[in-house]
């Protein structure tokens, strides 16, 4: 555990050394590129507790995130909560018929539709739910792929949209 937690300090090292050499270039970047590369390396797959460890955070993270949420703060920016509610409900109303509907028209597995959405509207934590309650063990690795696989590309395609507005 002492490599795994040595190897994520030394990202985030590396990453904001990186940033002060490239200001212009944001420092979540720079780190998810450092572990997508890190990744790779049979050295870095074959640490025992990567799993565990991983888990735990995940579960740190969903309780800080948890935590924070202010709705009143939302209530604070007046008329535009209204349309904000709106315009995500929209979303993921539209997300659901599409992903559901193609689903259904290929005959899929209602789980795996399920689980994919869940990664896909609330991230590879929330996709670690899903599966787990629908008591879908052999989702949670392809879940938690797919997830961070949307959570990496969304990284880079964000900043690459926020770039060129």
């Amino acid at each position: 555990m002492a490599s795994i937690l040595a190897l994520g300090l030394l990202g985030m090292t590396v990453s904001k050394v990186l940033v002060s050499y490239f200001p212009q270039v944001p420092e979540i970047i720079f780190l998810t590129t450092l572990a997508l590369i890190l990744a790779q390396f049979p050295s870095v797959q074959q640490l025992y507790g990567k799993h565990t460890l991983g888990f735990f955070f995940i579960l740190i993270f969903l309780a800080v995130i948890g935590t924070l949420c202010d709705f009143r703060a939302l209530s604070g920016v007046g008329s535009l909560a209204g349309t904000l509610i709106l315009f995500v409900g929209l979303l993921v109303l539209i997300h659901g018929l599409v992903i559901f509907g193609v689903g259904a028209l290929f005959k899929m597995d209602w789980d795996v539709i399920a689980v994919a959405s869940q990664a896909n509207v609330g991230g590879n934590t929330t996709a670690i739910a899903a599966a787990e309650s629908l008591n879908r063990p052999d989702l949670l690795i392809p879940g938690v792929l797919v997830g961070s696989l949307g959570n990496a590309l969304g990284t880079y395609v964000g900043f690459a949209v926020a770039g060129f507005l």
